[in-house]
Parts: C-alpha cells; sequence; structure tokens
C-alpha cells in the first residue's frame, strides 16, 4: 500500500519540547552528568586534573616571579668550564662554603705507585643541580648544570682537553660587577700561589694529560747530593738550552733537548729532575710507557701536546721493550698492555711532527739495555750517571741531616763506611740517617747496619 508524501511529512513532529512521561530536556542532561560523576575513575580523573592544572599554575607563577625578581634585584655570574677559573671557582664553594651541600658529584683517578699498585682517590664537589652556599655575608644561589656537547677545555697553562661542556651560574641579592670580581680574585689566589709555590705534576692516561690536584713542595738543587760537579753541569746546559732559542731557529735545528740519566737504583735520578725542575720554574710530565692500551698514535700525541713549560719524563725506558721482547723470546702471552713499538717511539721524540721547546729527560737503571738508535744524538744530548755515595758524598748528606754537627764526628762516620767491602745508593743512606735522624752518634754506632 503507497503513502503519500504529504503524509509523511504531517508525521514529523518536533519534540523538542514535548515532555516525556514528565521528564524534561534539562532532567535528561542532569541524570547523564550524575550518572557520569558518579563513576570514581572519572571524578577522580576529572580532579586529578583539576589539580595538576592548578599546580602548573602556581609552579608558573612561582618561577615567572623568580626569573623577575632575579632580573631586577639580583646580580649572575656565569662560568663555562671553557673558562680556566671554573675548577678553581668550584673548589673555592667546595672549601669555603658554610652551609655543605648534600647533593654531590665524585671525581676518581686511578694512579700508579711506585710498587706497580693502583690506588683509588675520590674527590667530592657539588653535584649537578642546585645549591646554596653563603659567602662574605650573601646568600649566593648555585646552579651546576651538564651540556651533552664536548669542548676543548684549557687550563691555566694552556693545556687542552675534550670533555664534556658543563655550565655554573652564581645569582645574589644586590651584589655588583666589583664583587664578582672580587669573588674570583679569591678564588684564584690559592690555585695560583699553590702553582707558584708548588711543583706541578703531570700524568699521562692512556691518551690524554692530568694535572695531579695538590702540588709538590718544590725541591731546592743542593739537597739532592751528587757526585762533585754533576749538578752544576747539568744545570749549566739546560740553562744555556733555554736562553738559546734564537740560535737554534737560525740554524735550523730543533729546538729541543735531551737527556739520560742512568745508573743503580736509588742514586736520585728522579729526585734530581724534581729539584732542576724546582729551579727552573717547570713542572714535570711524567709519561709511562706501559700504560695500558698505549698505542704509538697515542704516544706521539701525549709527547708533542705536553704541558706547557714541563720537563717531560720517560721513566725506565728500557722496561717497555725488555718486557716485551722476553715474553715474546719466551713464547708466551704479552703481559705489557701498551702495544708501543721502538720505531713509534723513535717518531714521536724526533719524528718529522715532533714538537720544538721540548726538554725530555730519559731514567734507566740498565743502560746496556738500550738499543742504540734511542740515545743517539738529536734524541739523547746530555748524558749523566749517577751512581753509588762517594766519601765526599757520605760527608755532604751527614752534614746535611744533622746541623752544627762537629768535623770530628763526620770524619767519624765517613771511617767507618769506608771498611766496607761494599758500596751504598745514596737512598740506602738516607733511610739510615732518618732512622737516627736526631742522633749523628747513634748513626755512627750502627754504621754497620749499612753494609
Amino acid at each position: 500500500m503507497n503513502i503519500s508524501n504529504s503524509y509523511c511529512d504531517q508525521s514529523k513532529v518536533d519534540i523538542s519540547n514535548v515532555k516525556l512521561n514528565n521528564i524534561t530536556q534539562n532532567d535528561v542532561f542532569y541524570l547523564i552528568f550524575e550518572k557520569i560523576f558518579s563513576n570514581p575513575v572519572f571524578s577522580g580523573g576529572a580532579l586529578l586534573s583539576v589539580a595538576g592544572f592548578f599546580w602548573y599554575f602556581v609552579d608558573w607563577v612561582w618561577n615567572f616571579g623568580q626569573e623577575r625578581f632575579r632580573e631586577r634585584f639580583c646580580t649572575s655570574l656565569q662560568l663555562t668550564n671553557e673558562n680556566i677559573t671554573y675548577r678553581w671557582v668550584i673548589d673555592h664553594i667546595n672549601r669555603n662554603s658554610k652551609w655543605e651541600t648534600r647533593n654531590l658529584s665524585v671525581e676518581s683517578t686511578l694512579d700508579d705507585t711506585s710498587a706497580g699498585a693502583l690506588t683509588l682517590k675520590h674527590k667530592f664537589i657539588p653535584g649537578i643541580g642546585n645549591h646554596y652556599f653563603y659567602y662574605k655575608n650573601r646568600v649566593i644561589y648555585f646552579e651546576r648544570i651538564r651540556d651533552k656537547r664536548n669542548v676543548n677545555i684549557s687550563n691555566v697553562r694552556g693545556d687542552r682537553s675534550n670533555k664534556r661542556m658543563e655550565t655554573v651560574t652564581l645569582s645574589t641579592y644586590g651584589g655588583s660587577k666589583e664583587f664578582w670580581q672580587q669573588f674570583l680574585n679569591d678564588a684564584s689566589e690559592a690555585c695560583l700561589e699553590d702553582i707558584h709555590k708548588g711543583l706541578v705534576i703531570h700524568t699521562n692516561r692512556s691518551d690524554y694529560w692530568v694535572e695531579n690536584d695538590n702540588p709538590k713542595s718544590k725541591r731546592a738543587l743542593e739537597t739532592v747530593v751528587l757526585a762533585d760537579g754533576i749538578s752544576e753541569s747539568v744545570y749549566d746546559d739546560i740553562e744555556s738550552f733555554l736562553s738559546s732559542q734564537k740560535w737554534y731557529h737560525n740554524r735550523g735545528i730543533p729546538y729541543r733537548r735531551g737527556y739520560l740519566l742512568y745508573g743503580p737504583p736509588g742514586t736520585g735520578k728522579s729526585s734530581f729532575i724534581a729539584a732542576l725542575a724546582s729551579t727552573f720554574g717547570y713542572g714535570i710530565a711524567v709519561l709511562s710507557l706501559t700504560t695500558k692500551f698505549l698505542t704509538d698514535t697515542d704516544l706521539n700525541f701525549l709527547l708533542n701536546n705536553a704541558p706547557k713549560k714541563s720537563f717531560v719524563i720517560l721513566e725506565d725506558i728500557d722496561a717497555a721493550f725488555k718486557n716485551r721482547e722476553k715474553t715474546e723470546n719466551d713464547d708466551k702471552k704479552n703481559t705489557v698492555d701498551s702495544s708501543i713499538t721502538l720505531s713509534g717511539l723513535l717518531n714521536a721524540i724526533d719524528g718529522i711532527t715532533s714538537s720544538e721547546e721540548r726538554i725530555l729527560f730519559m731514567t734507566t737503571n740498565y743502560k746496556e739495555h738500550l738499543d742504540s738508535a734511542i740515545i743517539r744524538p738529536g734524541r739523547i744530548d746530555f748524558e749523566v750517571y749517577l751512581g753509588h755515595c762517594t766519601p765526599e758524598m757520605i760527608k755532604k748528606m751527614f752534614k746535611r741531616f744533622y746541623e752544627n754537627v762537629s768535623e770530628e764526628l763526620i770524619n767519624t762516620f765517613c771511617e767507618g763506611t769506608s771498611k766496607f767491602d761494599k758500596t751504598f745508593s745514596p737512598a740506602e743512606l738516607q733511610k739510615h740517617l732518618i732512622l737516627y735522624k736526631n742522633s749523628p752518634e747513634a748513626a755512627i754506632k750502627h754504621v754497620n747496619d749499612l753494609c
């Protein structure tokens, strides 16, 4: 049966204002919302959303207020670790802050002892994040952040190393440019004084140099007792070299000088170098050829990018190659982790890429074990033998240990040592004199302990 379109049109009824079972449209919406909010999951989420928005708003207002307050009433100082005073500022805060932070970072270093053992040293500094410290009647806000970028960092001597970028921002209420200038002067004063008064030691860690935290006390040249004329001759040679740079350049000669100190153990080789460095105002850079995983490339970089104004020392130069040859001849596993070669060492010392303005010291207990190529002229320019105690050395050391000691006691001690069938090193004599440091008579009484 067909129904006309007009009939269908008439059947359309607007029910928007019609009551359905006595319930209005507003009642429908009310029932829907009531049903929704009666659900604990939905109502809890809505409450958390409102609370989160409120907390975000409060945090934004607080940060905005802090920023405006700092801009108007505070002064700030920003430093990156590209600046040579960065580490000094960190250490200065660590030493002088009256409030100790609980947020710490640790810097650990692994050192080799003379006996070949490893020691681990730790140094604590303010960690990454925010800190407060008290300085000259001011509360200073201190923020330290670390970037993902790497930068080349230079220290006070111009030595460079690759490290992660760090920034420190210091802020205080009031303050001035003069206040921050004084702060930086105070931070650097102690470090510069240590550098000036102390002997700075650098050691290598694979392919980069590390400066020891605390410089050692400088040693006077006269405190190292050697055979007559040795100390003076080496001193005069270094002094002549340091004043001859123009002479070398005018003649096309590489401006480098190499010294070999050889002789039995305990004869003062390292002590003599330290005293020379102290006298000339130089530091020391000790390059270990047995450092784990050291390669020819690393050696070349280290030797030719040594810290400025430092004597470079290759201690026990024979040991690295002697141990390697022994294990190869015995057809055993090589116990030396470094992979340097003799040709790599020779190229590093005086190859085409070798640096100038360098003073290099090599030490060995066994000169006869060295390859002749190592000690040829141009690589080694001055050889010095340091031997066991001579009568004159014994007399000098005894007199130095005991102030105002009589000539009679000095002669008695020297006569006692002259009866020995064997010689002894300065280190052995020093050990004996330290044992009886308060009594020269006791040192004489027990002189036979030296033999």
